[in-house]
């Protein structure tokens, strides 16, 4: 496979989250890249109250699957 998209929905008290990402993978010789695009909806009390927030979280849990899969492979 050259690519994956991944679906996210989910609602809860808090608010809702909705978001799509396309993960292309692309080998160059010896080495594959990962390309990752993606767009999300939060609303609700979750996106008022952190709102600031999402952003670098968002980044820090993409760090963390990306060193987690690089250990594993």
């Amino acid at each position: 496979p050259h690519s994956y998209r991944l679906v996210v929905e989910g609602t809860g008290k808090p608010g809702f989250v909705k978001g799509e990402a396309i993960i292309e993978l692309k080998q160059e010789g010896e080495t594959t890249t990962v390309t990752v695009r993606g767009q999300g909806q939060v609303g609700g009390l979750m996106a008022r109250v952190g709102q600031r927030l999402l952003g670098a979280v968002s980044k820090m849990m993409m760090d963390r699957f990306f060193a987690c899969l690089q250990q594993k492979v």
